[in-house]
């Protein structure tokens, strides 16, 4: 193998590792499964219809009650893009898609790298920030 090519895949080796690094920046102490949770945190009798995708997986409708939770868990794919976009809606209404998951440093670490729980009120979604033990309204981006 010629210098100039072994240069190039050690860059695209480098360069591979380096997005992966995202979702697993803390590796070794903790690197393996997510999980997500959808908590129907309405006030009032709603059902809460909730449909998760990524980018090749669809986990299909699940309606919640009042209270109820659902729960998923994967694991994130060698690259560190994972997402998982959830179209939430009542049994009146669309509330639209929400990214629930996402590699991004300060996003897992409110996650605390494990699990990420979403509490959907009638205001908005909030994410359990795990180090703080406290619900944080959550805006997306």
């Amino acid at each position: 193998m010629s210098t100039m090519s072994g240069n190039a895949v050690f860059l695209l080796v480098t360069t591979l590792l380096a997005m992966a690094a995202q979702c697993n920046a803390n590796f070794p102490y903790y690197f393996g499964d997510f999980k997500v949770s959808i908590r129907n945190g309405f006030s009032g009798n709603i059902k809460l219809e909730v449909n998760c995708t990524s980018f090749d997986d669809d986990l299909g409708r699940h309606w919640l009650r009042k209270g109820e939770t659902y729960s998923f868990t994967f694991h994130t794919d060698i690259l560190g893009t994972t997402t998982w976009d959830c179209r939430l809606a009542t049994q009146d209404a669309p509330l639209g898609t929400s990214q629930l998951f996402k590699c991004d440093y300060d996003f897992l670490k409110k996650c605390d790298f494990r699990e990420c729980k979403w509490d959907v009120r009638d205001d908005t979604e909030y994410l359990l920030d795990i180090p703080q033990n406290k619900y944080v309204r959550w805006a997306h981006t």
